[in-house]
């Protein structure tokens, strides 16, 4: 097989919801090419091949086998389908599945929403998210860019500002988490499963995973990382730590 007919992976380096489908497909051994997404400037191209004139476009977007899935569950199903190795979804699992990654999805979209606006007054930070793109003697001129882009991800996904809101929705999610590890159990569902990876990744708007998992530069790192919350969950983010061990 040829690269030109690997599947591609449209993502986010950074996204939680770009790794949760990262990690399904590398779990599954699936052989495939990642396509960094720039917001703003990569959406007219993911739109066209979306075929998508309106609406909401969004990354993780998997193109394979003639086929677009715009999930990081329905790229983990797709993994599930034609991977190799443990199954992610087993069967009679799926409302408990389901609930976990509702869990962590409403834990994310209150993480982003506290990154987003660190990011914003953080000239570091927005320097940092340009680094990979623009040569640096540019970046501080292209710095309004920036800024329109963070901007735009705040109205886009609807962002609020309301910061003791958005980390009392963010420490809620994660304290149900704790809760459900109680026991000491590795797993929340008996065996690693979608439920674990659904729910380990929004712990990177807590405390960010090393650099071989994600790459953050110094001030991004900052900029994503709670810590007054990380101070409080430091037992989950050695529970997120070690399941990165033992399955990523």
């Amino acid at each position: 097989m040829t690269a030109k007919e690997l599947p591609v992976l449209t993502a986010l380096p950074t996204s939680p919801w770009s790794e949760k489908a990262r990690w399904a497909l590398d779990h599954h051994r699936i052989d495939y090419v990642e396509e960094v997404y720039t917001p703003l400037l990569s959406e007219p191209a993911l739109r066209w091949r979306l075929r998508r004139v309106r609406g909401s476009v969004t990354v993780p977007v998997l193109f394979a086998d003639g086929e677009a899935y715009t999930d990081s569950t329905d790229i983990a199903e797709y993994a599930e389908r034609h991977g190799s190795g443990a199954p992610l979804f087993r069967r009679g699992l799926e409302r408990d599945i389901a609930h976990w990654i509702e869990v962590g999805d409403t834990a994310m979209r209150a993480g982003r929403a506290l990154v987003t606006h660190r990011v914003k007054d953080d000239p570091q930070a927005r320097s940092e998210v340009l680094a990979d793109l623009i040569p640096r003697p540019l970046r501080r001129p292209l710095d309004p860019v920036t800024r329109v882009g963070v901007h735009y991800l705040q109205k886009k996904y609807r962002v609020t500002a309301d910061e003791h809101r958005n980390r009392a929705e963010l420490r809620a999610s994660l304290l149900e988490l704790r809760e459900a590890l109680a026991d000491g159990r590795r797993h929340l569902l008996g065996d690693f499963s979608y439920a674990d990876i659904a729910i380990a990744t929004a712990l990177q708007f807590v405390c960010p995973v090393a650099d071989q998992h994600i790459r953050l530069g110094p001030a991004s790192r900052r900029a994503w990382t709670d810590l007054d919350l990380a101070g409080e969950l430091t037992d989950l983010v050695e529970w997120r730590d070690q399941l990165y061990q033992a399955a990523r």
